[in-house]
Order: C-alpha cells, then sequence, then structure tokens
C-alpha cells in the first residue's frame, strides 16, 4: 500500500518508557481519522494485530520490538498530522512525560501488505 501520510517516531528516555496501552492509544487514534493503513516498525497493524507488554519488552503478533518506535500512516495527512498533534492527546502527553517525540507529513509512505 502506497500513498501520502505522516511519519511518527517515539523514542523512550530515562524518565517515560512508552508501553502497548500508549501505542494501542495513538493507533486508535489513527483509525478515527481515516487512517487507511498503518505500521510500527515496519509491521502492518490490522484489526487483528496484538500489542502487549512483556516486562519491559513490547510485542506486535508476539514478535519483540523496541525503541524507537516508527509509526507509518497512510491517509489524509493534514487530518493525521492535526488529530495527533492536538492538545490532551495521546503525543502531547507523550510529549510532556519526556517521551522524546516527532510527527512529519510525507508526500509517500509504503506499507507492506499483511504477511
Amino acid at each position: 500500500v502506497t500513498g501520502v501520510g505522516i511519519i511518527v517516531t517515539l523514542e523512550d528516555n530515562i524518565e517515560k518508557s512508552i508501553v502497548a496501552s500508549d501505542l494501542r492509544t495513538l493507533i486508535n487514534e489513527l483509525k478515527l481519522a481515516g487512517a487507511e493503513a498503518i505500521s510500527i516498525n515496519g509491521k502492518r497493524i490490522v484489526n487483528s494485530t496484538s500489542i502487549n507488554c512483556a516486562g519491559n519488552v513490547i510485542q506486535i503478533n508476539g514478535e519483540k520490538v523496541g525503541s524507537p518506535f516508527v509509526i507509518n500512516a497512510i491517509g489524509d495527512k493534514d487530518l493525521l498530522y492535526g488529530e495527533l498533534t492536538k492538545n490532551g492527546g495521546t503525543l502531547y502527553k507523550l510529549k510532556k512525560y519526556g517521551v522524546l517525540t516527532s510527527i512529519k507529513k510525507v508526500d509517500s509512505i509504503e506499507i507492506d501488505k499483511e504477511i
């Protein structure tokens, strides 16, 4: 799948680590904003994808993934960007608590098909 969208990068710091619920909430915000396809660290996210904590490690469908988390989302880049940068949103809260965050609009993203 290829299209316009956004790339979000989240990185742990010594004060705050990203947990599975942070990623799930961010994914839900992207879906509500109309994201057509989403991936985290190259892993396609679909409705049946499990995102869980296993100790201090996050697992996506049982595979360990670690910080930094690069989230690609295909969809209307202005709507997606606006949803994630609004005051009180998940990205706002993560940044407030010390997670290193970046977000950028891009004209071309490619997300692999679900395997």
